[in-house]
């Protein structure tokens, strides 16, 4: 890991501990509630994620994730030469760390799930009180220093009942500088972050970063969720001769700086920038100027891996997607197909899906290959984690006449050699 991003997400643990405080706090202060009784030949499995509120386009594509692994098991599981129906609980946090704890206690204590699922960075309430009471809990869409750092773990230790897999913040950042390196663009780089702790993480990885490789960084700061004029940023970025820009900004913001960027001559040849560039409606918003952004890749429809529940390719994963919902695939769809292939297979392989301690055991023991690639616990150097790959990759303008304006390709690959190159990283100049 990253000593300097790593250590600063670890001494940030009281900030984040702040956010996530009140709805851990609430949680475990609610009256005990008696667990339901479950029947025998039935598997409850509770799955929360974030379908409305301010990060509710990582769940746009849960849904129907969700209905396809309904159908999947509507004639049940097998397990240990027994077959069990499954009943799946699915409940939205609205982006709201409070409601995690809430419903964490309702779907452990309340509906007594066999086993939660939690496609959502603001997990941590939930998952302590699976820790606390003994639920067998796997999450994803979350890096794995703050889920160490928010309930005051880390990778020697772990946690009794809790899971994740995801990718390293650390890996983003080398990935970041790993592309501009190679790229060829002067190595000035413009620098600016939403006030939020990952932002504020990430500020301080790439700062260090950026000055161990050699590169200046000309820093905007971080600014709030409410602003709507980004002037200050572009007239710095011009004055420090920044080739690069990069930060954590939401799509909307983005748009906004960079009409301002344009309209004030700024030159910028490489936009790689955290959560905007993520979806595709991040791109569409700036029309004819997507071309050629890029951001960090976790799953895409190259990618040469399979599903584990039904052989799907990734590319038919998103094709039937598309083809259903009239709306492009989009990043987080990848994982929240894989937590289902985790915790099936989990339960498979426990032998006995009511017994909570052998599901535990089952996921510390587990090295899946999903459609996401390998999810690999049993040989993992962390507790409870399974560090899964991040690469870089930018958006190219689809044909004249496809269903969609822009698509996602994989361009560099610094801490993953094992996904596939699929296009040369080009700076912006040679997109327009």
């Amino acid at each position: 890991m990253d000593k300097s991003f790593g250590s600063r997400l670890l001494t940030s643990r009281r900030q984040v501990i702040k956010s996530i405080a009140g709805g851990t706090a609430a949680a475990l202060a609610m009256p005990y509630v008696h667990r339901a009784i479950a029947a025998d030949d039935t598997i409850k499995i509770g799955y929360i994620d974030q379908f409305t509120g301010i990060r509710a386009n990582f769940a746009e594509t849960a849904p129907w994730v969700i209905d396809q692994v309904k159908a999947q098991l509507k004639d049940g599981l097998e397990i240990g030469g027994k077959k069990y129906q499954v009943e799946i609980l699915t409940r939205d946090s609205q982006s709201d760390p409070n409601r995690m704890g809430s419903l964490g206690n309702e779907l452990v204590l309340r509906e007594n799930v066999d086993l939660l699922l939690i496609a959502d960075g603001l997990a941590a309430p939930a998952l302590e009180i699976c820790d606390q009471n003994g639920t067998p809990a796997i999450s994803t869409i979350l890096q794995w220093e703050p889920f160490y750092a928010a309930r005051g773990s880390n990778p020697d230790k772990g946690y009794p009942w809790s899971f994740l897999f995801f990718w390293s913040g650390a890996d983003i950042i080398k990935n970041y500088v790993g592309m501009w390196g190679a790229s060829g663009i002067d190595k000035v780089v413009g620098t600016f972050y939403e006030d939020n702790d990952f932002g504020r993480g990430f500020s301080g990885g790439m700062t260090a970063s950026l000055k161990d490789a050699g590169f200046k960084e000309v820093q905007g700061g971080l600014f709030k969720e409410q602003v709507d004029d980004f002037s200050n940023q572009v007239a710095a970025f011009r004055e420090g001769g920044a080739k690069i820009v990069t930060g954590l900004v939401f799509p909307q913001h983005f748009a906004t700086f960079w009409g301002q960027a344009q309209q004030a001559g700024l030159d910028i040849e490489a936009a790689t920038i955290a959560a905007a560039f993520v979806f595709p409606s991040g791109v569409e918003v700036l029309g004819d100027q997507g071309a050629g952004m890029s951001t960090e890749i976790w799953f895409n429809r190259q990618l040469p891996f399979k599903s584990s529940l039904n052989g799907q390719s990734a590319n038919d994963f998103c094709s039937a997607y598309e083809a259903s919902t009239g709306k492009q695939w989009a990043q987080p769809m990848g994982y929240e197909h894989a937590i289902w292939e985790v915790g099936l297979a989990a339960l498979k392989n426990s032998g006995n899906p009511k017994k909570r301690e052998a599901v535990r055991d089952a996921i510390a023991g587990l090295d899946l290959d999903t459609i996401i690639g390998k999810v690999d616990f049993k040989n993992s150097k962390m507790k409870s984690v399974a560090n899964t790959w991040v690469t870089m990759g930018q958006w190219h303008k689809n044909p004249k006449g496809s269903k969609f304006p822009y698509e996602l390709y994989v361009t560099n690959n610094v801490t993953a050699p094992q996904v596939p190159i699929q296009k040369e990283f080009m700076p912006l100049s040679k997109f327009r």
